[in-house]
Protein backbone atom coordinates (compact mmCIF):
# COMPACT_ATOMS: atom_id res chain seq x y z
CA UNK A 1 0.00 0.00 0.00
CA UNK A 2 1.69 3.51 -1.42
CA UNK A 3 0.80 6.05 1.55
CA UNK A 4 0.24 10.21 0.40
CA UNK A 5 3.55 11.75 -1.09
CA UNK A 6 4.03 15.01 -0.80
CA UNK A 7 6.19 16.65 -3.78
CA UNK A 8 8.26 19.20 -1.56
CA UNK A 9 8.89 22.74 -3.32
CA UNK A 10 7.01 24.01 -6.60
CA UNK A 11 7.85 21.48 -9.60
CA UNK A 12 7.92 22.82 -12.82
CA UNK A 13 5.81 20.74 -15.53
CA UNK A 14 6.36 21.50 -19.12
CA UNK A 15 3.76 20.15 -21.32
CA UNK A 16 4.39 19.27 -24.94
CA UNK A 17 7.38 21.38 -24.80
CA UNK A 18 5.47 24.73 -24.27
CA UNK A 19 2.71 25.00 -21.66
CA UNK A 20 4.66 25.66 -18.64
CA UNK A 21 3.18 25.42 -14.68
CA UNK A 22 3.65 24.47 -11.09
CA UNK A 23 2.86 21.21 -9.27
CA UNK A 24 1.00 22.89 -6.32
CA UNK A 25 0.90 19.72 -3.57
CA UNK A 26 -2.14 18.30 -5.77
CA UNK A 27 -3.16 14.77 -4.93
CA UNK A 28 -1.30 13.61 -8.59
CA UNK A 29 -0.06 15.13 -11.77
CA UNK A 30 -3.59 14.40 -13.23
CA UNK A 31 -5.28 16.58 -10.21
CA UNK A 32 -2.46 19.54 -10.95
CA UNK A 33 -2.83 19.31 -14.75
CA UNK A 34 -6.91 19.54 -14.31
CA UNK A 35 -6.19 22.83 -11.85
CA UNK A 36 -3.94 24.63 -14.60
CA UNK A 37 -6.63 23.87 -17.46
CA UNK A 38 -4.41 21.02 -19.15
CA UNK A 39 -6.41 19.05 -21.38
CA UNK A 40 -6.05 15.25 -20.68
CA UNK A 41 -8.21 12.34 -21.14
CA UNK A 42 -9.19 10.25 -17.75
CA UNK A 43 -11.99 8.09 -16.90
CA UNK A 44 -11.45 6.16 -13.89
CA UNK A 45 -8.50 7.79 -11.62
CA UNK A 46 -7.64 4.90 -10.15
CA UNK A 47 -5.19 3.47 -12.32
CA UNK A 48 -7.32 1.02 -14.31
CA UNK A 49 -8.37 2.12 -17.30
CA UNK A 50 -5.22 3.66 -18.52
CA UNK A 51 -6.89 6.83 -20.62
CA UNK A 52 -4.41 9.12 -18.58
CA UNK A 53 -1.18 7.22 -20.03
CA UNK A 54 0.91 10.13 -20.65
CA UNK A 55 4.83 10.34 -21.87
CA UNK A 56 7.50 10.84 -19.07
CA UNK A 57 10.31 12.68 -21.53
CA UNK A 58 12.46 14.49 -18.86
CA UNK A 59 12.39 14.00 -14.87
CA UNK A 60 10.98 11.62 -12.75
CA UNK A 61 7.65 10.56 -10.47
CA UNK A 62 6.62 8.95 -7.77
CA UNK A 63 3.91 7.10 -7.72
CA UNK A 64 1.00 8.04 -5.21
CA UNK A 65 -1.21 4.76 -5.66
CA UNK A 66 -0.47 1.66 -7.61
CA UNK A 67 -1.61 1.07 -11.53
CA UNK A 68 -2.65 -2.11 -13.25
CA UNK A 69 -2.15 -0.31 -16.80
CA UNK A 70 1.00 -2.20 -18.52
CA UNK A 71 3.28 0.67 -19.36
CA UNK A 72 6.14 1.06 -21.31
CA UNK A 73 9.36 2.44 -19.53
CA UNK A 74 8.72 6.17 -20.68
CA UNK A 75 4.94 5.98 -19.31
CA UNK A 76 2.81 7.06 -16.54
CA UNK A 77 -0.36 7.63 -15.35
CA UNK A 78 -0.93 11.26 -14.50
CA UNK A 79 -3.77 9.49 -12.16
CA UNK A 80 -1.27 7.45 -9.78
CA UNK A 81 2.16 9.78 -9.78
CA UNK A 82 3.37 13.23 -8.69
CA UNK A 83 6.62 15.28 -9.64
CA UNK A 84 9.90 13.85 -8.09
CA UNK A 85 10.88 17.68 -9.66
CA UNK A 86 10.99 19.43 -12.50
CA UNK A 87 9.56 17.12 -15.77
CA UNK A 88 8.74 17.20 -19.09
CA UNK A 89 5.37 15.52 -20.65
CA UNK A 90 3.74 14.70 -23.55
CA UNK A 91 0.23 14.17 -23.69
CA UNK A 92 -1.81 13.58 -26.79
Amino acid sequence: MLGYWVCMGNAKVIVNEHTVFDYDDEFSLLDSMEQHQVPVTYSCRGGYCGSCKIKLKRGNVIAVQDSLVPLQANEVLACCCVPDGPISIEVD
